[in-house]
Parts: structure tokens; sequence; C-alpha cells
């Protein structure tokens, strides 16, 4: 958007203001300038003259034109321009004029000596027209134009142009004119803002009809009949404001609505009155499937959205967008209809938007623009209407259609308060001042506390709130105004974050100490998968919207994941050792399911067979390796997140992937957290893939709700400890832990520790049996041990072994 400082100071004074601390103030106060231009400036050397003669040169294009420039006589000048003709007054570059990258100087051309330039409007920098030299009209100036005086004399040919990005006023509809623009500059200065000149000699005709269908679609419709009227091209200044600020002139009626709509901030709409011969205006939806030429001559498809300005029967604009072809205003028009609306601005964003047909107006209605505006707008364009046409004839009442909810928006707070937002001691004097230059409305019965009455226009989606007031202090008082000062904060420490802490040890052992890969799967069952594998997940959340077809369910337990994993990495690596730190979800009868955070752990690899007692392979039979590998990792991880040991007890697990015989629910004291098994053959063979392995879930969350262990000091052992190895066969349906128990119970003032080896079937162990080896450490912490205490403890484990489980020593 652009905004001529020219234009602004027909609302308020700006004599003695310096426009550039001017823009600055504006940015910091109402929106970001994108740039400040300056424009028109420096003509000191450009005249007015006048045309005595053209005479062409035979061969040539220019001709040779003899210009009378009043004091600075009559001068002999080449002109090219096709529009040149005797009897102009014309703006006349004086050599030692610079336009642009140019210096005019006295110069030869086509053989002839020529004394300066008759110059266009783009030349002298006032807008972009270069078509023809521009050509003044004395009536158009008060006293006439006098010849050799300086354009800039008689003409505002110098302005100061603020550059705004349209999306830093996307909020603020009120400034989407000149008028919206000068109030907010008036309150900065600290002036008054010129009245409107809104008289207007309506008459008591009858107006024409108008019917509006849908209230919402237009809240209120405003139109007049004029008549008296020729078109024309605009006068010079009219033509100049508008290029100022980016608009291109087409006649005096079009640029007399533009002009109104970048005055006051509401487009206007001019039809041919001919084009409305019934005398009536209808505001109604279109039908689906209508077909509307727009003034642009492109047929557009409407539909049941879409709402159209009509004379009765057929559509003669698109509302709030653009005119009809057949309702233009042509050459011969003598008699208008004005339209001043106020249009519901989803409907016109939304119409737009589909058509791809975004213009000034529409970019204004979908701002939301004041109902109360169209009046003014109406009003101001007969007043301009008048001045270009003294014989203009208003031959009717202003008819207004008005269906809008018109009550006040009134803001209660107080001055205290504004200030301790601010952080500010802002006088309430000031702060009165302030909003009431702003056109704000302040009751106030002496006290701190003020009822805040809302102008109109900032009550469409702007000022609302309490808030919103103290940002119309604060922007105006200047935030720069404002001493900054550091916030008083007093810090506390926060409470430490348990729940992180524990998985981010978990992660740390199961990464780093044991050397597993991380996995992170998505949250959803996959569908395909879980039904391959004959995996029963129990009832599940359902979810609206699934990101795919296959995964429609929120999963119940890690373990399909993992099993997942391992069969899309089977084929690229041996060994895999994968854990998932994740949270799964379980349906309960609460607004939201359970949703337990679990740590799935799984080891994977080659199959270790068991050995028949001719010392053969059985791969029909493998040994618990895996099982026991995954136990020792999970073994390790408790001695980390210092919860105590885990105990294993058989069975327990129902999970179809499960072992039936190599499974356990873990237990750490006597709080069941999670479970422990070996991949059930059936389930690697759906898998197809040739590794063996072991799965663990353990709900963390109840993993870390139990008590801490501290870790208790020892000192550093003073005799030497003896270290004995047992190698003990028992059944097959034996628990290690039911034999470490055995043992640890053997000689307990001697044995300091008991670590279990490895467990063997096959290779001269009877069938049936298996052997399990141990690790004794032996100490006592007086005294160094005797042979006599060695003997002593060996035969007390073996006993105690053999008598509680059976165990035997392995031949």
């Amino acid at each position: 958007m652009r905004i001529s400082c020219n234009w602004l100071k027909r609302h308020v004074d700006l004599t003695d203001i310096d426009l550039v601390s001017l823009g600055r103030r504006f940015t910091m106060s109402v929106a970001e300038l994108d740039e400040i231009e300056h424009v028109g400036s420096g003509l000191d050397r450009v005249v007015i003259g006048f045309v005595l003669d053209v005479q062409g040169l035979e061969g040539k294009k220019v001709r040779l034109t003899s210009v009378d420039c009043g004091v600075h006589g009559t001068l002999a000048i080449i002109c090219g321009a096709p529009n040149v003709s005797a009897g102009q007054h014309v703006a006349i570059a004086l050599p030692g004029q610079r336009l642009g990258d140019m210096t005019i100087e006295v110069a030869d051309v086509a053989g002839i000596t020529s004394h300066g330039m008759i110059c266009s409007e783009k030349e002298l920098g006032l807008s972009d027209e270069s078509a023809g030299i521009l050509v003044l009209n004395p009536a158009e100036f008060q006293g006439g134009l006098v010849l050799g005086t300086r354009l800039d004399a008689v003409l505002d040919v110098s302005d100061t142009i603020f550059v705004i990005d349209n999306k830093s006023l996307t909020h603020r509809p009120d400034c989407w004119g000149h008028r919206g623009i000068a109030r907010e500059v008036a309150a900065l200065i600290v002036r008054p803002l010129k009245p409107l000149d809104l008289d207007v000699p309506f008459t008591d005709a009858a107006p024409i009809t108008i019917t509006v269908e849908v209230p919402a679609d237009c809240p209120r419709y405003c139109a007049v009949s004029l008549t008296g009227v020729s078109v024309a091209p605009s006068p010079l200044w009219l033509r100049l404001m508008l290029a100022r600020t980016g608009m291109r002139a087409i006649n005096n009626i079009i640029d007399a609505t533009n002009f109104v709509m970048l005055d006051v901030g509401n487009p206007l709409h001019a039809f041919d009155a001919r084009a409305l011969a019934g005398g009536r205006i209808g505001v109604r939806r279109a039908t689906a499937g209508e077909v509307f030429t727009t003034l642009d001559g492109t047929d557009r498809p409407l539909t049941a959205d879409d709402v159209v300005i009509t004379d009765g029967e057929k559509a003669t604009a698109l509302a709030g967008i653009m005119g009809g072809l057949h309702s233009e205003i042509r050459q011969d028009t003598t008699s208008l209809i004005l339209e001043a609306a106020n249009f519901d601005p989803a409907r016109v964003r939304t119409t737009s938007q589909r058509l791809g047909l975004r213009t000034e107006s529409s970019a204004r209605f979908e701002k939301s623009l004041d109902p109360r505006l169209p009046l003014d707008a109406a009003r101001s364009f007969c007043v301009l209407l008048k001045k270009l046409f003294p014989a203009l004839e208003v031959r009717s009442a202003l008819q207004d259609v008005a269906q809008f909810f018109a009550a006040p928006t009134i803001i209660e707070t107080s001055f205290d308060y504004i200030r301790e937002r601010l952080g500010y001691a802002v006088s309430s004097g000031h702060i009165t001042q302030i909003l009431e230059n702003l056109d704000f409305t302040l009751e106030n019965d002496g006290t701190e506390d003020v009822r805040i009455t809302v102008p109109s226009y900032r009550a469409t989606k702007d000022i609302s709130i309490r808030e919103d007031i103290v940002e119309e202090v604060g922007r105006v008082f200047g935030y720069d105004n404002i001493p900054p000062e550091a916030p008083s904060v007093v810090l506390t420490r926060p409470e430490a974050n348990t729940r992180k802490r524990f998985e981010r040890t978990t992660r740390h052992h199961l990464a780093i100490g044991a050397g597993l890969d991380e996995i992170q799967s998505y949250s959803f069952d996959d569908e395909m998968f879980v039904t391959r594998l004959g995996l029963a997940p129990g009832v599940r959340e359902a979810l609206k919207n699934p990101m795919s077809a296959e995964m429609p369910f929120m999963r119940r337990t890690i373990d399909s994941h993992l099993l997942m994993a391992i069969e899309k990495n089977a084929r690229n690596f041996t060994d895999i050792s994968i854990f998932e730190i994740g949270r799964v979800f379980i349906p309960s009868d609460a607004e939201l399911p359970e949703q337990p955070t679990m740590l799935g752990v799984a080891l994977a690899g080659a199959p270790a067979f068991i050995k028949s007692s001719d010392g053969s392979i059985d791969k029909s039979r493998t040994d618990a390796s895996w099982f026991m590998r995954l136990k020792g990792v999970l073994g390790g991880l408790s001695l980390a997140l210092e919860r105590g040991a885990l105990r294993l007890e058989r069975g327990g697990v129902a999970h179809t992937w499960a072992h039936p015989a190599r499974q356990a629910v873990i237990y750490c004291g006597d709080v069941a957290i999670g479970h422990l098994a070996e991949i059930h053959p059936l389930t690697i063979k759906h898998l197809d893939i040739s590794q063996h392995g072991a799965l663990a879930e353990i709900n963390l969350d109840l993993w870390r709700s139990l008590p801490v262990v501290a870790k208790r000091y020892h000192p550093l052992p003073r005799f030497p400890a003896v270290y004995r190895d047992f190698a003990m066969v028992v059944e097959r349906s034996v628990q290690a832990s039911a034999l470490e128990a055995a043992i640890r119970g053997a000689a307990p003032d001697l044995i300091e520790e008991v670590t279990f080896q490895s467990v063997f079937e096959g290779g001269g162990v009877p069938e049936g049996m298996k052997s399990l080896a141990w690790s004794v450490t032996l100490r006592r912490p007086e005294r160094t041990l005797q042979e006599a205490d060695i003997h002593q403890a060996e035969e007390a484990i073996w006993q105690k072994a053999l008598r509680d489980v059976g165990a035997r020593p392995r031949s």
C-alpha cells in the first residue's frame, strides 16, 4: 500500500512536520514502512510554457516547436511526442534541469538547436504515463497559468510516499484508506483530524428499490441516483493522486470511485443507470452454474455460495469484487446509480480465492469493514463529483438498507491496570488524551476505573478486550519511551524429572553399556504383520483418522514391533540387539486409555544347538543361551537403575510368540514388572528367518515407582578370596534360581558370591538332565582361609545341593 503525504494533508495538518521522522514513528507505533519515497522533487527548472507553433521536419519523426516560456523567452524545442500541438500549455525542462539520469542541455537535434524539453508525466516523475507530453488545462488551476512560472509553484509535484506491506495492516481494516492513516498520524503528532465535507443536497425523490435476500451477506446497502455527468479524463490533480498510490487513471467517474475508496477506505461501484432500467437493485446468492461476465470480459462460473448484485433479474456485479461488463461506465454515460455497501468478509474472500480474482475492493471487504462507513463513502463521492461536474444533479434520496447489529463495544478496565501492564507510570490524563485522539470515548467517575467505548471502525475483529486497550496506549505513547527494566524473577530449583532420568539411565546402559541399538517405531499395530504371525493383541484403541489403512489401532505391546524389526534386519545382519522405549495404549473406562511407558528388548542371532550323546549336533533342539543372555542384560540394567535385583519365575507369558517352556515373569522384589521369553519356533518359521532369539518387555513406569535400593559401602577385603567352580547335573525341570539358593545357603559365612556360568545338555549328560556350571567365591573377612575351611565349604555345597534339588557332580 502506498500512502501519499500530500493526500494526508487533506485530513491532518502536517505543517513543520519532518516526514522522515514521522515515518519512523509510524513504523514503531502503527505498521512497519518498507520504504519512504521522495518523488517529484528537484524540478526547480521546470516551468510553464505555451506552444505557439509546431512545424514538421522533412524526413524526420521529430518536430520543431516554438514555446513561449514567459520570462525565459520564446524557445525553439525539438519534440517527438505525437500529441504535441499549438495552443497547449506544457511543462518545459530548461537547460540545466536533471531528470532521472539525464541532464537537459542546449543541443543540436536533427540539425536544429533545441533549448529544452517538453516533458511527459513519466519524465517528470509524476506517473508512469509516457505515451505523450503532459498537457496542462488552465481551467484546473485557480487563477490560471502564468507562463514561465515554476511547475512546482502551481502543482504539488513534490510528495513523500509511505510504502507499507499490506500484511502489516491485515488486522487494521480502518487503515486501508488515507483517512484511517491520517487518524493514526493525528494521534501521533497530537493534532486534530480535519472533518470530512459530507454536505450533499439529497432530494426527496423516490429512491430505487433495494432488496437484500440474505442480510448476513450484505449488512448494509446504500444507493443514490445522479445525473449530469460526462465521461472524460480526470483533472491532473486527481490523476496525480491516483498515480502516486499506484492506481491507473481510467476516466473521471471510475477515478472518483477509486479516489473515495483510497480516501475513506470503503469501495464504491458506479453503475450506468441505463443498466438498471427497472429502478431496482437486488442482492442475492448466485445459482449453481450461473455464468457472470466481469468488467475484464471474463466469463466466470458461479456457485450457490457467491453473492451477486442484480437489476432485479440478471446479475450486474459480483458483490464486493468486480462489476459486470454490461453495466460498466461508457463514454456516453450521463446518469449513475452509486453503490456504497458492506459485504460479509468471509464470503467475499471465499469467492475471490475460488475465482482467482483479487481486486482492491475484495482486499478491503475481506478485512471486515465498518458497516457504518458506506454512508460517509457515498456522501464523499457526491461531494467530489460535484467538484468535477458543477452541473451534477442528485436525483434521489440516499437509500439506506441497514441490517446489522449496531450495539457499541464497551470495555471496562482501569488506569492502574493499563499502567501495570505497560510497566510505566503513564498519567491518567495522558492515557485519556491518547485514547480520545484515537476516537475512543471514555467514561470515568473520578476513580481509576474507566469504561471505554470502542469506535465502530475498530470493533470489527480488532479491539475487543482490555489488553487491546493497553496496546493502543503503549504504541502511541511509544514503547521506546518506556525504560527497559529487567524482570524480577524468583528462581526456584525445579523438581527432578525422575521419569526422564530413569529413561536416560536405561538408554545409556543398554546402548553404551550393553551395546544394543535403540529403535523407534510407530505407536500403531501393523495389522498385516499381526495377522500373519497370529499375534492376539486383545482389545485396542481404534483411530478415527489412521495414517494408513494398515494401521487402524494403537498398540498394546512393543513385542510385535520388536519382532517386525528383527524380520526387517535379519537379511542384512546375523546378530540383532535392539531395544525400544515407548508408550503403549490400553483401553480403560476413563476418557483416555492407560499409557504406560514400556521397555522392549530383543536379542537374536545364530541358534545354539544341543549335542547328542554321541557328540553329533541335534538341530531339532537348541539350548537356552538366548534366554540367559537377555537375562544377563536385564540383570546388568537392574544394577544401573538401583531398584534391586530382578527375580524370574517360570511361566506366566501368554503371548503366542513366546516359547512355551523358556519363559518367565520378571519380578523386582514382590512386584511383577514384565516378562522374558525366547521366541517360539513357529514364530521364527512365520518370520522366515534363520535367527533365534529372546524378547523382554518391562513396564518402566512400574519399575521406576519401586523404592531405590541404597548402595552400601563395603571396605576392600584385607584377605584373599578362593574361587571354586561347580558343574552340577540336575533334572531339566529344576530352575537355576533354586540351585543358586541352595548353594548360597550351604555356607553363608564363607560364600561371598555365586555366579552362573553356563548350561549344557547332551554329550555325556543323561537324557532329561542338564548341567549347570557355577563359580563360587569364598572368603573370610577376618583371616585367610585354611584348607579345612575350603574343604568344609565344598562338602556343604554338594550336600545341600543334593538335598534341596537332587544335584550331583558332572562326571
